[in-house]
Order: C-alpha cells, then structure tokens, then sequence
C-alpha cells in the first residue's frame, strides 16, 4: 500500500511524476497556468528541479516554471 501526499511542485524531486489537485492564486497565475496545460487533474513529470526554476512535462510538453509559480501549484505524488 503507496500512500499518496500533496505537496508543491517546487518541492518534488527530479523524475517525480503526480496529478495537479489545486492551484493556488489568483486569475492571472491560474490563466497561466492553464495556457500552459497545467490544471487540476492533469498529470505532470518534474523533469529538473535544481534550486532555480522547475523543468516539467505536461503532455509532451516541456515548461520551466519560477520557484514562486512552481510554489502555488499542488500535486499529488503517486
């Protein structure tokens, strides 16, 4: 038995693989995000995570996030 936790995309480490369950601010950071193919139920795979920005893959996409957006965006690690 796994258990699941929810914790900052800024926070998962490198290979981590986990399903977008909440964003957290306003209209322009969620409109952002969005655009990008980053929303609640979407799988994401944290490609890079050194400290600086946050490389992930939604879709065979690749997005490299700021510390402070990768902050608002909460996954469920699987």
């Amino acid at each position: 038995m796994s258990l699941n936790s929810h914790i900052p995309l800024a926070f998962a480490r490198e290979g981590t693989k986990g399903t977008v369950v909440s964003i957290i601010g306003g209209r322009g950071v969620f409109s952002r995000l969005i655009a990008m193919g980053i929303m609640p139920g979407r799988e994401v795979e944290v490609i890079m995570n050194r400290g600086g920005a946050v490389l992930v893959s939604v879709n065979g996409s690749k997005f490299a996030l700021g510390r402070g957006i990768a902050m608002k965006v909460i996954i469920n690690v699987k």
